[in-house]
């Protein structure tokens, strides 16, 4: 079946969004607040560069910039999209950015090897219920998530946060993760490869798990964020250690105005649909449909220390990271 307009937008968008990753409230908040932001020109500076991705998960940036809630902050902030995190890094590790917008898997294993010294300036995106999925075609003989031993199952980019969260929740479903077998496959080639026969099972994510079951009849047979990696941490906002001790204040006023976009956006979705279109190829009417993550109004170091802990638990880090020492002062509670 051919897809319409709004639904091959969808299938864009959600390319755009976990190719860049390679994705609300909850929880208590770390140590004391952070120094106000002082009037007058008290800031450190107050033009920003921060290196972001065309994905729904940073919106929150383009919310703080669409509503003013940069400019109430006295910061000028101008974004600057790339494809993916690790093409970011050295970027920062440069200076030619402030901060930049990324997945956790890549920061911390980029911290691990010592390639920057990481600071966590706010939360970004968590897991939010059925925005992930694996689904089986119709007359597949995958009906349930046991059948899913010995299969092979697409990812965009191996050793990332789909494979990182999908192995606690098939081991919480008594599924054997070492029986899996990950590929890595372009979004563009999941749908030929999935009909084709050269994946069991599709790792999909919204607005594509839509798509799906619309175009082709795809059954869900698990969420990859529910369980153990209900509101995985995807995604947020880092920069050195290096420039955040430059540039307190700075910091703290970047914060506030990335925590006040969550806020706003827990429970007005237009303001989100607003931007997307803005910074994704997503449409207006995909926009006004699709199912948002979950963006971070404040930050919690017991959530965002399981992503560290199992990266750890798989080898994919060195040694143990204390996420904690890591994370900026919030002013949430």
């Amino acid at each position: 079946m051919r897809l319409g307009r709004s639904a091959r937008a969808a299938i864009i968008g959600f390319a755009l969004t976990l190719g860049a990753v390679a994705c609300s409230t909850g929880g208590a908040s770390t140590a004391s607040a952070p120094p106000s932001a002082p009037a007058n020109g008290g800031l450190e500076k107050t033009q920003l560069k921060i290196a972001t991705l065309p994905a729904i998960d940073s919106a929150a940036l383009y919310v703080a910039i669409d509503q003013g809630l940069f400019e109430k902050e006295g910061l000028e902030v101008t974004p600057q999209i790339v494809q993916a995190a690790p093409e970011a890094i050295p970027m920062l590790v440069k200076g030619e950015i402030d901060a930049m917008f990324g997945n956790y898997v890549s920061m911390f294993a980029a911290h691990d090897k010592n390639a920057l010294k990481l600071r966590i300036l706010a939360e970004g995106s968590r897991a939010a219920p059925d925005s992930l999925s694996i689904m089986a075609l119709p007359n597949s003989p995958i009906k349930t998530p046991k059948d899913l031993e010995g299969k092979t199952i697409n990812v965009n980019v191996l050793h990332n946060f789909q494979e990182l969260a999908l192995t606690q929740v098939l081991k919480a479903n008594n599924v054997d993760p070492a029986t899996i077998k990950y590929v890595q496959v372009t979004f563009q080639n999941i749908m030929p490869s999935w009909k084709d026969g050269q994946i069991d099972a599709a790792y999909l994510g919204e607005p594509m798990v839509t798509a799906a079951t619309a175009s082709m009849g795809a059954r869900k047979i698990l969420d990859p964020a529910s369980g153990p990696a209900a509101e995985f941490p995807i995604s947020g906002y880092v920069s050195t250690q290096g420039w955040y001790d430059e540039n307190p204040k700075v910091s703290a006023a970047f914060q506030r105005a990335i925590h006040n976009a969550a806020k706003l956006m827990e429970n007005n979705r237009e303001v989100v649909a607003k931007v997307l279109p803005t910074f994704t190829q997503i449409d207006a009417g995909t926009a006004a449909t699709v199912t948002f993550p979950y963006f971070s109004s404040n930050d919690n170091p017991v959530r965002l220390q399981r992503v560290a802990d199992w990266m750890l638990e798989a080898k994919w880090l060195t040694k143990p990271i204390e996420v904690k020492s890591l994370m900026s002062p919030t002013t949430s509670g």
